[in-house]
C-alpha cells in the first residue's frame, strides 16, 4: 500500500474523502456500466435481434479479452496505472465502445468495441484503485462497482418496456459519461516505494500455485453467473425480473467489500475465501435447481455479496506471500478463467442455463477446495 503524502500540520494532501468519491464514480463508470451493463441488456439483445445463445457468449468473451489484455499491459508498463493521459483516454474509449454497441447488429463490431471496453475498464479500475492506494476509507472506493451495477440494473428495468436496446446502450453511455465526470479529475496514485533494503524476493511456492488455481477457477465460474444470471433470471418470467435481480446484485456488491474488510481483522484471507467460494457456489446451484424469484434474489444476494470480497481476500492473500506484483498476477489469471467461462459453457446454453450453472457451481466448489489449501497454520 502506499502511504499518503501529508503537509507539516500532518493532514493528507493527495488522500481526501473527494479523491475516494471520485474514484468511487471512476469504477461505477467503467466496472458497474461500462463493463457490465452488458448483462441485464443481455435478454433485451436476444429477444429484439434473434442473435444466437453462441454469438452472445463470444461477445461476452470478447469483453473478458480485453480486460485480461488491459490487465498484461498495464503489468508490463505499471506507469500507466498512474497515467492521467491512459485514464482519461480510457474513458473516452469506453463511451465510444457503448455508443459503437448501439450502432446496429453487427456482431464483428460488437467484438470490437467489446474488447475496447475491456482494456478500458481494466485501466480505469487500476487507476482508481492506484489513487485510493493507503487512504484509510480505499475500501469505499470499491462500493463504486455495486453502485454502477444497480445503476445499470434500475436503467434496464424502468426503460426496457419503453425503449430499444441500442437505445438504452446510447443511455448506458450517458451514464458512463456522468459518473465519468465526476471521476475526472481524479489525482494519479503516488509511485510505488523502492525496496531498497528490503529482504530479497521470494520465488512462488506451492501455496502460492495453489492460490493461483484457485483464482483462475474463481474467474471461470464468477463470470458465468455475470455474464448470464439476467437472462437465466428472465426466462419465463415478467420481462422486469432479469433486470431486478441484477439491482439486487448491485445493492449487494456495495457494502461486501466493507464487510469482507471488517472480517479480515478476525479470521485468516485463506479461511474467509473459501467461505466465499462456497457461498458464491451456492449462488449458482440455486438458479439451477430451484426456480421462483424467492431463488433468484437468494442467488442474486449470495452472488452480489461475494465477488468483490472475493477479489479482496485473493488480493490480500497474495500480497501476504511476498510474491513480486501478486496483484498484477493474480488478475491476469482471474481474466484468463474469465475468457474461458462463456467458452467452456457455450455448447451447454441450447436448452437454457441450468447445465451452465450447475458446471459454474463445481467450478466454485473446486476453487473453494484450492482456497482452503493454502491456509496458514
Amino acid at each position: 500500500m502506499v502511504a499518503p503524502v501529508r503537509t507539516d500540520s500532518g493532514t493528507p494532501t493527495r488522500h481526501t474523502r473527494a479523491t475516494v468519491v471520485r474514484a468511487a464514480a471512476g469504477l461505477a463508470a467503467a466496472m458497474g456500466v461500462g463493463r457490465f451493463v452488458y448483462t441485464p441488456l443481455l435478454p433485451l439483445m436476444q429477444e429484439q435481434t434473434a442473435v444466437s445463445h453462441s454469438d452472445t457468449a463470444l461477445v461476452a468473451t470478447a469483453n473478458y479479452l480485453g480486460y485480461f489484455l488491459g490487465a498484461i499491459a498495464l503489468a508490463v508498463y505499471p506507469a500507466g496505472a498512474r497515467s492521467r493521459i491512459v485514464f482519461c483516454a480510457s474513458i473516452v474509449a469506453l463511451v465510444a465502445s457503448e455508443l459503437a454497441m448501439a450502432s446496429g447488429t453487427d456482431v464483428r463490431v460488437w467484438l470490437l468495441a467489446r474488447v475496447v471496453a475491456g482494456v478500458a475498464s481494466a485501466a480505469v479500475f487500476v487507476y482508481c484503485a492506484t489513487a485510493v492506494a493507503g487512504h484509510p476509507s480505499a475500501g469505499v472506493t470499491f462500493t463504486g462497482v455495486g453502485v454502477g451495477i444497480a445503476t445499470s440494473g434500475v436503467l434496464v428495468a424502468v426503460l426496457g418496456p419503453v425503449v430499444s436496446w441500442n437505445q438504452l446502450w446510447i443511455v448506458a453511455a450517458a451514464t458512463t459519461i456522468g459518473y465519468a465526470a465526476v471521476a475526472w479529475t481524479l489525482p494519479p496514485g503516488s509511485p510505488p516505494p523502492t525496496h531498497d533494503g528490503r529482504p530479497p524476493r521470494r520465488s512462488p511456492s506451492v501455496r502460492w500455485w495453489t492460490l493461483g488455481a484457485a483464482y483462475f477457477l474463481e474467474g471461470l465460474g464468477y463470470i458465468i453467473l455475470g455474464t448470464f444470471l439476467v437472462a437465466a433470471v428472465s426466462m419465463g418470467g415478467e420481462a422486469w425480473t432479469g433486470p431486478a435481480a441484477w439491482v439486487v446484485v448491485g445493492l449487494a456488491a456495495v457494502p461486501s467489500p466493507l464487510l469482507w474488510a471488517r472480517a479480515l481483522r478476525r479470521w485468516s484471507a485463506e479461511s474467509l475465501l473459501t467461505v466465499a467460494l462456497l457461498l458464491q457456489a451456492v449462488s449458482a446451484l440455486l438458479p439451477a435447481l430451484v426456480d421462483g424469484p424467492v431463488a433468484a434474489v437468494v442467488a442474486a444476494v449470495l452472488f452480489g455479496g461475494t465477488f468483490m470480497g472475493i477479489t479482496l481476500l485473493a488480493m490480500d492473500s497474495g500480497l501476504g506471500l511476498g510474491i513480486p506484483r501478486a496483484a498484477a498476477a493474480l488478475t491476469a489469471i482471474y481474466g484468463l478463467g474469465q475468457i474461458l467461462g462463456p467458452l467452456v459453457v457455450a455448447p451447454m446454453l441450447g436448452d437454457g442455463f441450468r447445465a451452465a450453472f450447475v458446471c459454474a457451481a463445481a467450478v466454485l466448489v473446486a476453487a473453494a477446495l484450492l482456497a482452503g489449501a493454502t491456509r496458514r497454520r
